[in-house]
């Protein structure tokens, strides 16, 4: 065959593959590539269909590991409050079960403590978050206001 049609296929083969996005398409439009290239080189008919073959089926096999590293699952990343669940803050009044503010991501936030009361300048960490307002418990690295 010519290699201007060898060519021609593989266009096609791309323009599906875009549409389904199954990576079927894709391994006989490599095929149709390798055919057109042995087609340039000047191979005769027979060996452009053996490389038409050989290529899509090597394509095919690799497939599932192509597939299994595009698709590849992260883990979720926490956004929100979920995100500062966690995260250490400095106490900037003292905070009780019933008032106190801290200093978190550099917002001042309401808090409340879930254990004790805590003095002003303490490190803490938030423990949870209920609306608008920070449960935190005291860090035990509380000697430096490092990350705060």
């Amino acid at each position: 065959m010519h290699t201007w049609t060898w060519f021609a296929i593989t266009g096609i083969f791309a323009v599906l593959e875009v549409l389904t996005l199954a990576l079927v398409f894709a391994s006989f439009a490599i095929g149709a590539v390798a055919a057109g290239l042995i087609s340039f080189a000047g191979g005769n008919t027979a060996v452009q269909w053996v490389s038409l073959a050989v290529a899509t089926v090597s394509s095919l096999l690799l497939r599932p590991l192509i597939v299994k590293y595009i698709f590849r699952k992260t883990p979720p990343a926490d956004t929100g409050i979920n995100a500062l669940i966690g995260q250490k803050a400095v106490t900037t009044s003292e905070v009780s079960d019933t008032s106190g503010t801290i200093m978190l991501k550099n917002e001042t936030w309401t808090a409340r403590s879930a254990s004790t009361v805590i003095s002003a300048g303490q490190n803490v960490t938030v423990e949870r978050i209920d609306g608008a307002l920070a449960i935190v418990v005291p860090r035990i690295d509380s000697h430096s206001n490092e990350g705060a």
